[in-house]
């Protein structure tokens, strides 16, 4: 692939991104498409917890979950970095928990596709301290978050 394709497979990813932070969990599954079948996909939270997710099945678990921490979400990306395979996507998301008090975050969010442009790799990171509550992993009976 050439960088103007990575380009736009990252903003595709971008768009449904927004799409499943504006909706309900249902639109998990548009993300869940976009990652390949051995895709691995990996934040802070779940490396904390000796956790990852994997294939399609992994990544709409993934972003089912991302979206049930949040009352409302929304998540800026102020920098978009490309090479022929890989993005690295720059963001802050605010919003509100469940709970409806505000939250705010910064993380980065690596990309890698395979040759079919499908995610074979998702990893994010960010602060978990920056973040009340973890994203995309359940704690362990008797870990304090």
């Amino acid at each position: 692939m050439d960088q103007q394709q990575v380009q736009q497979l990252a903003q595709h990813f971008i768009d449904a991104l927004h799409t499943l932070e504006q909706g309900n969990v249902e639109h998990a599954d548009q993300l869940a498409g976009m990652y390949s079948d051995d895709a691995r996909v990996i934040n802070a939270a779940l490396k904390l917890a000796g956790q990852e997710r994997t294939g399609q099945d992994g990544a709409r678990q993934f972003w089912t979950e991302y979206r049930r921490t949040f009352g409302e979400a929304y998540s800026e990306f102020y920098q978009v970095t490309v090479n022929e395979q890989a993005a690295g996507l720059f963001w802050t998301t605010k919003g509100t928990g469940n709970d409806g008090q505000p939250m705010e975050y910064d993380g980065v969010s690596l990309l890698v596709f395979d040759d079919q442009g499908k995610i074979k790799l998702f990893r994010g990171y960010y602060d978990t301290r920056e973040l009340s509550r973890e994203v995309g992993a359940n704690p362990q009976p008797g870990t304090k978050r």
